[in-house]
């Protein structure tokens, strides 16, 4: 939060800029004491913006971050905040809410219980596809102020194979050929050791910190690894014979892929009720643990 001071010589004031609009230090006062709405607030500051011609945007990151908040020790944070969005757009038409989450279980269950099905719309944002990978690894001073460095198109081929579209792993990847480049290049076999390494490490995610020696949760990994090299997707469908075998009742199966998915392990579309890898890295170290699953 800034905080700017005006008019010294007389009575002090102070305002809160939470860059959509500022509140004053009286008001933060009364919030805090409990004898304002926060959310009446920013209803009357939304209006005041309205009234000069202007149309609020407002964005969130990471929702989720805010679950098992709650106001006053009763009231749950997330259901206000969704309340609160209805008022804003489809009543009020006061502003716009764009909301974000990696977690697609969170976005299913606020989206269903904040009944926003005919107020809102579900948009995927996924990772970059293999036209803009290579134009982007082929051009890296223009696109990431890489100089005297360049990747062969066999190397940008490899990057594709390993990490898919994903700008954040590829970024940090090119930070570690950068380190072992000699001559504006890097040799093909540090390529492979380093991208090995990465998916070695999603492998151990899968095994130390999912499946262990947990049967059940071994078979999951081995019927989803399945799937996902047939059609590169699961449905619940799919998992049924785990449900069969007596693995799994509907709701334990469904509760396992939620924790994957919340482990960034899988991803989940709330709209075609697909799951995923989380990217061809994570889709490697599944196939890679699956090679090598403990016996029971």
């Amino acid at each position: 939060m800034n905080i700017s001071d005006k008019d010294r010589t007389q009575k002090e004031i102070r305002e809160y800029n939470l860059k959509v609009f500022k509140l004053s230090y009286e008001a933060i006062n009364c919030l805090k004491q409990g004898e304002l709405d926060p959310f009446s607030i920013m209803e009357k500051e939304l209006e005041k913006i309205r009234k000069k011609g202007k149309q609020p945007i407002i964005i969130i990151d990471e929702l989720q971050a805010l679950q098992d908040i709650y106001m006053n020790g009763q009231r749950e944070l997330i259901k206000e905040l969704f309340n609160f969005f209805v008022a804003m757009t489809k009543e009020s038409h006061l502003c716009h809410f764009l909301i974000s989450s990696s977690d697609g279980y969170f976005i299913e269950r606020v989206y269903n219980d904040s009944k926003l099905t005919k107020t809102s719309e579900l948009l995927e944002v996924d990772y970059l596809n293999k036209e803009d990978v290579f134009y982007w690894l082929s051009h890296l001073e223009k696109e990431s102020d890489i100089e005297n460095f360049s990747l062969t198109d066999r190397q940008i081929e490899k990057i594709w194979y390993y990490f898919g579209g994903s700008v954040w792993e590829i970024s940090a990847f090119l930070s570690k050929l950068l380190r072992n480049s000699e001559n504006g290049g890097v040799a093909d076999y540090i390529l492979e050791k380093e991208a090995a390494r990465e998916i070695t490490a999603y492998k151990v995610r899968f095994n130390d910190f999912y499946a262990g020696y947990h049967e059940h949760r071994v078979r999951l990994l081995e019927r989803a690894n399945a799937c996902f090299e047939k059609s590169g997707k699961v449905v619940l469908k799919d998992m049924n014979p785990l449900i069969k075998k007596g693995l799994f009742s509907s709701d334990s199966l469904q509760e396992e892929l939620g924790i994957l998915v919340r482990d960034n392990l899988f991803s989940f579309n709330p709209v075609t009720g697909e799951y995923k890898p989380q990217g061809h890295s994570a889709a490697l170290g599944l196939l890679e643990y699956c090679r090598n699953v403990p016996e029971f």
